[in-house]
């Protein structure tokens, strides 16, 4: 697959659903793509689809059909009090090409719009600068998770304006 550097990036679409809203093709592609990214590469085995999946949101990035891109956007009080993304996965031919950032102002702004809270996280500490420019602080102290050193993270809520 083609880098984004010489990609039209209006050739990915984007497109969220709620996870009761995908064909059983549109959920293998994606669950394709985080097991290729979190359990292959990262050589990590651990059940990824979970109860979540079920209750949350989920951005699917394609370019020519195929899923290059995922994130889930979980609501507020199913892993933590505030609303919380992950399984943010792109496609590994794709990486250093911002789409990564691009997903993650994409999940934010849903978050933020959908919610209105701030947004948790618990992300694996070697993004832990890539997380600070998008915002958010570390909160705690790292930790071990499925063996992956982590960190929990916190964007604050967006303000909203008070003009009418």
């Amino acid at each position: 697959m083609d880098t984004l550097e010489g990609l039209d990036r209006s050739r990915i679409q984007w497109r969220w659903r709620h996870f009761e809203l995908f064909s059983a093709k549109e959920w293998h592609d994606i669950l394709h793509l985080r097991a290729r990214i979190f359990v292959v590469e990262q050589q990590c085995p651990y059940v990824d689809p979970d109860k979540k999946d079920c209750l949350s949101w989920h951005l699917q990035g394609c370019i020519d059909g195929t899923t290059v891109a995922t994130l889930r956007a979980v609501p507020p009080g199913v892993s933590y009090t505030e609303s919380s993304m992950g399984r943010v996965a792109v496609d590994q031919s794709l990486r250093g090409t911002r789409l990564g950032w691009e997903i993650m102002q994409l999940g934010i702004a849903f978050s933020h719009r959908m919610w209105g809270t701030g947004i948790r996280i618990s992300a694996q500490s070697y993004l832990e600068k890539f997380y600070h420019s998008l915002g958010f602080d570390s909160v705690g102290k790292a930790y071990l998770e499925d063996d992956i050193p982590h960190i929990e993270m916190l964007l604050p809520a967006a303000e909203r304006s008070t003009a009418a």
